[in-house]
């Protein structure tokens, strides 16, 4: 009986001798000479992105959103805002049809920290649209889990570039967003990830 618990213990020390080391491992918030973050943090993101409601019919748009960390793995995506939308493309070109209304919903996303990006997780964009000739007034569509690059590198963060789309079951595009939009002020450049 002693040797079955002798056994029992063993491979309990051993799991956990196989976590440990990979939690320490874990990628984490860390400002670009590589020390760890321990406070709040906020990221002002400001630039371009493009929506396609199937592929070559869509619009190019500015968008402005914020991001906080407070450290460890994580982060929050607490504002996300389509602020005007000039350029239009495919159907949207040949119809009176411009945007309204475009804001992230179900606010703060969740952000969680990888070795070498972000992952987003239920980024939900509700567009609104005015114009007689408008074939939808609304798109409201969530992407379950969306991958955010850092660049130029993964410890000197100046521009977050996403691309994320929702296909059906035939895996045909459904919808797709793609943007790079930069960090402003001081925390350009400052922070990654490491």
């Amino acid at each position: 009986m002693k040797s079955k618990r002798r056994l029992i213990v063993a491979g309990v020390i051993a799991a956990i001798a196989l976590v440990v080391p990979a939690l320490a491992l874990a990628a984490e918030w860390k400002d670009k000479n590589g020390t760890k973050v321990t406070k709040l943090t906020e990221f002002t993101l400001n630039g371009g992105e493009i929506f396609e409601t199937t592929p070559g019919n869509g619009m190019t748009c500015e968008i402005h959103a914020k991001m906080t960390t407070s450290g460890g793995s994580t982060a929050s995506i607490t504002e996300f805002k389509v602020k005007k939308c000039e350029g239009s493309f495919g159907s949207f070109k040949t119809t009176k049809c411009e945007l309204n209304v475009g804001e992230g919903k179900g606010l703060p996303w969740t952000v969680d920290v990888n070795a070498e990006d972000l992952t987003v997780t239920n980024w939900r964009i509700k567009h609104s649209f005015k114009g007689a000739e408008c074939k939808e007034p609304e798109l409201d569509k969530t992407i379950a889990s969306m991958t955010v690059k850092l660049e130029p590198n993964i410890k000197e963060m100046s521009v977050l570039s996403f691309d994320g789309k929702i296909t059906n079951e035939k895996s045909e595009q459904t919808f797709r967003t793609d943007g790079s939009p930069e960090v402003e002020g001081t925390n350009n450049g400052t922070y990654g990830i490491g």
